[in-house]
């Protein structure tokens, strides 16, 4: 099995996790502060839950192959198979973020009454263009990474990315009335959630055709650090007599992926989709509008549950997040 020196992973992993806590900040500005809130043509649906999934995925891929980055290998190098998953993943948080700023375009492109005529909108179309810049050279040192690397990347399915252009025509089109009732919102939500999880899919395919192999997976990067650690803090080794517990033992059994795909995902996605609205709960009170306290409900535990379980359905191969047993 071919290796590869980990300096240059290590160093354009940094780069690709940087990039998306810019991305997550410019999301969160750009919604929050109420100077480019009440210019900004992409923060309502569908174009803000492009944004919210897209924040998400480039978050959760750049932080995997960060990881699978600075992991310890029993050589100094990275398995060719390590590596190619490190590679999707990277791709994957690029992608994201380009289909999210793309998204963001075209709402400015359709809504420019909102957002031309005021300074405001200027500064954040410079942060639109700032990250689509950034987002470009950041790829490009990627794939001078990618050409001199031993891959065959044949049989393409340049099919698929016709999925994003279709993605693209559905947002320049998309009829902005179905926001004005509730069931139309979530309508439109979801709507914008499958269009970035089907776009990123469609383009990283392409870009990397997917294949069987076998893998290394979460579990495995994590075993790799904890024993790193273990080896240099000897009381972490009693930790360990925690997971003989026959009760804590069963549970571990029955969340584990590599047995039961779906039982850790769904609590997973319930967890995440309680949490968001526990938050906005706390931060803007509650309720006393029950058609309000349904939306939430629809919102955070429905479509991000659904975008959870949507993603991992998509990804859970491609970037080798748990393998069988």
């Amino acid at each position: 099995m071919r290796t590869q020196t980990a300096r240059p992973f290590k160093t354009i992993s940094f780069v690709v996790f940087l990039l998306t806590v810019f991305f997550l900040a410019f999301f969160d500005t750009s919604k929050n502060i109420p100077l480019l809130a009440v210019i900004n043509p992409f923060a309502d649906d569908p174009y803000d839950a492009v944004g919210s999934f897209g924040v998400q995925l480039s978050f959760f891929a750049a932080l995997l192959s960060l990881i699978r980055a600075l992991r310890p290998y029993a050589t100094k190098e990275i398995p060719s198979n390590q590596l190619l998953l490190f590679l999707r993943g990277e791709t994957v948080a690029l992608l994201s973020i380009t289909v999210t700023l793309i998204a963001d375009i075209v709402a400015m492109i359709r809504y420019p009454w909102m957002w031309m005529n005021s300074p405001a909108g200027w500064i954040l179309a410079g942060l639109v263009g700032g990250l689509i810049l950034l987002t470009t050279l950041i790829s490009f040192q990627l794939y001078r990474i990618v050409v001199h690397l031993p891959f065959s990347l044949a049989n393409r399915s340049w099919p698929r990315a016709i999925l994003f252009l279709l993605s693209i025509f559905i947002l320049a089109v998309y009829p902005a009335d179905l926001l004005e009732s509730i069931l139309g919102g979530i309508f439109t939500a979801l709507v914008g959630m499958i269009i970035l999880f089907i776009s990123t899919w469609a383009l990283a395919t392409t870009i990397f055709p997917q294949a069987e192999m076998q893998f290394e997976d979460i579990f495995d990067d994590f075993a790799s650090i904890y024993l790193k650690i273990k080896s240099r803090l000897k009381f972490i080794s009693r930790l360990e007599n925690f997971a003989k517990i026959s009760w804590l033992r069963t549970l571990f059994s029955w969340l584990n992926p590599r047995k039961h795909k779906w039982n850790l995902i769904v609590l997973i996605a319930l967890t995440m989709g309680g949490s968001l609205m526990l938050v906005e709960t706390i931060s803007e009170g509650i309720s006393t509008d029950t058609n309000m306290v349904l939306l939430l409900l629809a919102i955070f535990l429905g479509i991000e549950g659904v975008g959870i379980v949507l993603g991992y359905f998509l990804f859970a191969e491609f970037l080798g997040i748990f393998r069988e047993e």
